[in-house]
């Protein structure tokens, strides 16, 4: 039931009955769900405490969580601090919900098969939208410029850019090569599913999108023919996108691109002022007119120091965990086109989101869990991963984020006066 319940919470967060269907629009489906499932695995019993001490990242979850309220009771608000912890915990919720109930091979397929489904519904419906106007949930394309047409979804993805990014990771695991073997016998399954997915994103037009497009595929030749030949490969990949509407026009001085070094700007000017806690979660553009489009950039101005280290602490931690589990030769024979999808979905994701606001949107953390239900199921049978997570860790992860905004202050700088 708990398995059951988790994948109709991701159904509902992906398809949004909520928006368009009228006998339950506005109703609060998502939260309804989150704190039914939660209920539902503790009275199971799923609670175990080696589910939750075999990674680390499990604790850099809730580090990470009660950094964003400690950002607001550090600029006093307490009622700040309650909203964030609050919204924040659908998306704890959901990390923990896969952590715990995605406890098997069978589980990881479907729930993987799932996200799939999912993002290949997005895409399509970025093709009928562009295509009629209207998408089949409803929802009309954005005009831009009253010339170029970028296809949207409806509720949290009425944003070309929100998206994209929540179809290109998904890319990752109907490639050839790793779809083979892992999730269906054939690599044709994995291309029925790829084409509309690749369609959808390059409907959207967003940059960003198209950015983790060019990602993947370079992960994947990467894998396949090596790291010389992958990069005229991405060549190749960057010309074919650069020839599309939109994409051309990238240049300092173009005006899009230009608006972002301006919220990137703006975002490190926040830091200097209140670098350790930051200026609160979700508060970049309570006296600013957008989002900083950069994720990186997001969580240093709105948590700080503090909050910005955990956050790049959970991605070191994953792709570590991730080096620990290509090395298992124990493992079942697909452990590798496990390992291959999850590590170019996370890439792809990280690309993408360099461009766009998504530090607390549940994608990013939804890969987490999965690559810590894969130790939680390698547990199973007797295969563990070493893997200590200590002061060295931590301060490692200080300097990641320290030399990140070091390198955006000198990125913005250098890109402005270009």
């Amino acid at each position: 039931m708990g398995f059951f319940l988790t994948c109709l919470y991701v159904i509902l967060i992906f398809l949004r009955p909520q928006e368009f269907i009228e006998e339950i629009k506005g109703w609060p489906l998502v939260a309804y769900t989150a704190y039914t499932s939660m209920a539902v695995v503790f009275l199971q019993g799923s609670f175990r405490a080696e589910i939750f001490k075999r990674s680390p990242t499990n604790l850099l979850m809730c580090l990470f969580w009660l950094s964003l309220p400690l950002s607001q009771m550090a600029n006093l608000w307490l009622g700040g601090a309650i909203y964030a912890f609050n919204e924040f915990a659908k998306v704890a919720i959901l990390y923990f919900l896969v952590v715990i109930t995605v406890d098997s091979w069978h589980r990881i397929k479907v729930f993987i098969w799932i996200l799939i489904f999912c993002s290949t519904f997005l895409g399509t419906q970025a093709i009928v939208q562009y295509h009629t106007g209207v998408g089949l949930v409803g929802g009309e394309a954005l005009l831009r410029d009253q010339e170029i047409l970028q296809a949207r979804g409806i509720g949290i993805f009425a944003d070309p850019n929100d998206l994209a990014i929540h179809i290109v990771p998904m890319m990752a695991f109907v490639l050839p090569a790793f779809h083979r073997r892992f999730l269906s016998p054939t690599w044709i399954t994995g291309f029925l599913f790829l084409v509309p997915m690749v369609a959808g994103v390059v409907y959207t037009r967003s940059r960003g999108g198209m950015l983790g497009l060019a990602a993947v595929g370079w992960f994947y030749l990467r894998k396949r023919v090596g790291k010389v030949t992958s990069i005229f490969g991405l060549l190749l990949i960057l010309s074919v996108i650069m020839a599309l509407p939109r994409m051309g026009e990238i240049t300092p001085e173009e005006e899009s691109a230009r608006s972002r070094l301006e919220h990137w700007g703006h975002g490190l000017e926040q830091f200097k002022q209140k670098p350790l806690f930051g200026i609160g979660y979700e508060m970049f553009n309570a006296d600013y007119s957008h989002t900083a489009h950069n994720s990186f950039v997001l969580i240093f101005t709105e948590a700080g120091i503090v909050g910005a280290t955990l956050w790049v602490a959970l991605f070191f931690c994953t792709f570590r965990d991730l080096r620990y589990l290509r090395d298992q030769w124990r493992g079942p024979p697909f452990l590798d086109n496990v390992v291959d999808s999850l590590v170019g979905a996370l890439f792809a994701w990280q690309v993408s989101a360099f461009f766009l606001s998504q530090t607390y949107k549940s994608l990013s953390f939804v890969l987490m869990a999965l690559v810590v239900a894969v130790q939680n199921i390698l547990a199973q049978d007797k295969i563990l991963l070493d893997h200590p997570w200590g002061l060295r860790e931590y301060t490692v992860s200080f300097v990641l984020t320290v030399a990140g905004i070091i390198f955006m202050h000198f990125l913005v700088m250098i890109l402005w006066n270009f």
